[in-house]
């Protein structure tokens, strides 16, 4: 039997479907299937560096754009007319990408038109109930019936979670007809302290303003401590910022040297994305959240671990490092979840039967 033709892509909304993508991807090279790569701009970047002997292609990218004034949510809503033309021209460029390439397998991580009738399409979301602010509360329903109408077009659904005691809280369960739970899925791998580090990690990300506004008010602050303390600002093409007392600062870090930096860091500090907590959970690590304003479900996720004891959470507008760094001992800390890598491993060896 010949090896299966797999093409993996990635929405290109922010870095995270593109790393949590990279273990799917290598345990498909792993089984020996040629894999190719299709999504857009800054993903599109980051797997050709982790992967620069695979075969890629160039989706269109949904070109999202934020805004100061508007809400978050109130923002994604006035762009939707966009979003639906982005969807419908990635779902006609990888029909050809399949006809041409000869393609046996789809798997898209949140990109809803990247599927075919022809072949078996695996669709990768965790946010399977969309949780909208109070003010479109009213929408909820309405928005959640037509996420779960296109999820259903798949032939399956991978929820990157854990069926019981799961990351996501609600936002994951419970799942649909069509999904599977496949465990965490994070670039990293699990790595022990291995040498004296530093007291704070800060990883920066997400869209602008807010990831300057963060930024600033961490070196505000940052500068009345004496906290040992590394920035990765996620600006790989900025220009460098001058280090200052005890305080590391760099635009970029390999995802090698990432993993090390929290292996060897007491607390990390973060957005709380879903991605990053998948990362985080791989080493069993200490954690300040502070959500992206506006953006719910970092909103819920930050407070759910915080509810759990997991985490410390704390709002932007009420962000104060000091207080933070005292409280977060109180929490037990994200667990280095086991299991993930076979639940992974099941569900491909699946697909490929």
């Amino acid at each position: 039997m010949k090896n299966k033709s797999v093409i993996v892509a990635p929405l290109d909304w922010g870095l995270g479907h593109a790393t949590r993508c990279v273990p799917v991807i290598r345990e498909l090279v792993r089984r020996g299937c040629s894999v190719s790569i299709a999504t857009s701009g800054r993903a599109l970047a980051l797997l050709r560096s982790e992967f620069p002997s695979l075969q890629f292609f160039e989706l269109p990218s949904y070109r999202v754009k934020y805004s100061i004034r508007l809400p978050f949510m109130a923002n994604v809503l006035r762009q939707l007319p966009k979003f639906l033309k982005a969807i419908r021209d990635e779902r006609l460029a990888i029909r050809k990408i399949v006809e041409d390439n000869n393609i046996d397998i789809i798997i898209s991580d949140n990109r809803y038109g990247c599927r075919s009738e022809k072949i078996p399409s695996i669709f990768i979301c965790h946010q399977i109930h969309i949780i909208m602010p109070l003010w479109l509360k009213w929408l909820q329903p309405i928005v959640n019936y037509f996420n779960h109408r296109w999820i259903k077009k798949f032939n399956s659904n991978w929820i990157p979670d854990f069926k019981e005691e799961g990351l996501a809280g609600r936002l994951s369960h419970p799942g649909l007809s069509n999904s599977r739970y496949v465990g965490v899925l994070s670039r990293f791998n699990p790595e022990k302290k291995s040498g004296a580090g530093f007291e704070l990690a800060v990883i920066l990300s997400g869209p602008e303003p807010q990831r300057t506004t963060l930024e600033n008010l961490v070196i505000d602050q940052l500068r009345h401590l004496t906290v040992k303390t590394i920035i990765v600002r996620g600006l790989p093409d900025a220009t460098t910022l001058p280090a200052l007392p005890n305080i590391a600062i760099v635009n970029h870090l390999s995802s090698e040297k990432l993993q090390s930096v929290i292996a060897n860091s007491s607390v990390i500090l973060a957005r709380s994305g879903y991605s990053t907590i998948m990362d985080l959970s791989c080493f069993g690590k200490s954690a300040i959240f502070i959500p992206t304003p506006g953006q719910t479900e970092q909103e819920y996720l930050g407070r759910v671990l915080m509810e759990k004891g997991i985490a410390f959470c704390q709002k932007q507008e009420q962000f104060n490092l000091g207080r933070a760094l005292v409280e977060v001992q109180s929490y037990k800390g994200l667990a280095c979840e086991g299991g993930h890598n076979k639940m992974l491993a099941d569900a491909i060896q699946e697909l490929l039967r």
